[in-house]
C-alpha cells in the first residue's frame, strides 16, 4: 500500500527569532541582540541536520527562509537548495506583519524575496508570515501584495485561535484568494473543536501517537497534511531567550522529542515541498473560503 503524501515545511530562522510579548521591550531586544553577537551559535548545523535526516528518508520540504538568516548563513541556504528543498520566503525579518502598513509590508516583502533570490538565483514562489501574523481584518491587502511581487501561494493560515496567533474560522482546506493559493496547516477537528498538533510547540507537546493519528485522520478526510518545524527545535541545547512563565515553557518544551518524532514520521509518509504539490493542492480547493467543514 502506498504511503500517504504530506507537506513538510521548515521555518528557517535563528534561535532568537520569536514574537512573545515579553520580548516587546526595547531593552530586552537590545539584550538579546547583544547575546546573539556574543554567543556565535551556529544555527546552520541544524539546517545541515535537516538535510541529513530528510536525505536519508528520501524526503523533500519547503524551507521558508528568513532574510536575516540568509544574510548570516548564505551557504546554508545554498546547501538546502542543492539538497532538493524548495526555498521560499519567510520575510526579511521576524517582525509581525499586522503591525505594518501596506507600504511597509510591500518593502519588507521585496527585501525578503531579494535576500533569497540573490543566493538561489530563483525568485521564491511561496511566503509564510513570521508567527502566522496575518488576518483578514488587519492585513486585508496581503494577497494583493503577494501577487504583485510574483508569489504564487501563501502558507500563513493557522486555523485555530491561540493567545499569540491564528483564526478560529479559517478554512481547513486550501483555497484561492485572488490568484494566491492559501495553504493552511493541518489541525484536528473533534466534536467541533479544532486542536493544533503538527507545528512547532504543538508538535513537540503532542505525543507521537496523537500526531500519527491526526495525520492519518486528515488523510481519511482528504485534508492536506502539513508539518511545520524550526532549526532550533532540532537542537535541545540551543541558547535560551529571557522568557518566563508559560511563554518559556511553551518555547522550550520537549525539544528532545523533535528528532525522534520527525524520524518516525519520515518513514511513515511520503514528504515533499509545497511547490511540488501545488497542482494537487489546487485540485483540492474549496470554492470559497467560507467552506470550512472537513467532511
Amino acid at each position: 500500500m502506498q504511503k500517504p503524501r504530506g507537506l513538510l515545511t521548515f521555518d528557517v530562522e535563528d534561535w532568537e527569532h520569536a514574537n512573545f510579548r515579553q520580548l516587546d521591550s526595547a531593552d530586552v531586544r537590545a539584550s538579546v541582540a547583544e547575546s546573539v553577537r556574543e554567543r556565535r551559535y551556529a544555527m546552520d548545523r541544524n539546517t545541515d541536520a535537516w538535510i541529513g535526516l530528510l536525505g536519508t528518508a528520501g524526503a523533500r520540504s519547503t524551507c521558508f527562509v528568513l532574510g536575516e538568516f540568509a544574510e548570516r548563513y548564505p551557504d546554508a541556504v545554498r546547501r538546502l537548495q542543492a539538497a532538493g528543498h524548495e526555498i521560499a520566503t519567510h520575510g526579511a525579518s521576524h517582525d509581525l506583519i499586522y503591525r505594518m502598513s501596506r507600504t511597509e509590508f510591500r518593502e519588507y516583502l521585496r527585501r525578503g524575496i531579494g535576500q533569497v533570490a540573490e543566493l538561489t538565483g530563483q525568485a521564491p514562489k511561496g511566503f509564510r508570515a513570521p508567527s502566522w501574523s496575518v488576518d483578514p481584518v488587519r492585513t486585508p491587502w496581503l494577497c494583493e501584495e503577494l501577487e504583485l511581487q510574483g508569489i504564487q501561494y501563501d502558507s500563513s493560515v493557522f486555523p485555530v485561535k491561540t493567545p499569540l496567533f491564528g483564526e478560529r474560522d479559517s478554512p481547513l482546506r486550501p483555497y484561492r484568494e485572488g490568484k494566491i493559493l492559501r495553504v493552511p496547516v493541518t489541525v484536528l477537528t473533534l466534536a467541533g473543536l479544532r486542536l493544533p498538533f503538527s507545528s512547532g510547540a504543538f508538535f513537540r507537546l503532542a505525543p507521537l501517537a496523537m500526531i500519527r493519528w491526526g495525520l492519518r485522520r486528515a488523510v481519511r478526510l482528504r485534508l492536506p497534511l502539513m508539518v511545520v518545524l524550526h532549526p532550533r527545535e532540532l537542537d535541545p541545547a540551543h541558547p535560551r531567550l529571557p522568557l518566563k512563565g508559560w511563554e518559556r515553557s511553551v518555547h522550550y518544551a520537549r525539544l528532545e522529542s523533535t528528532v525522534p518524532k520527525l524520524t518516525s514520521l519520515l518513514g511513515e509518509f511520503r514528504w515533499s515541498g509545497i511547490l511540488e504539490e501545488l497542482a494537487s493542492l489546487e485540485r483540492g480547493t474549496r470554492e470559497s473560503p467560507s467552506s470550512n467543514s472537513p467532511a
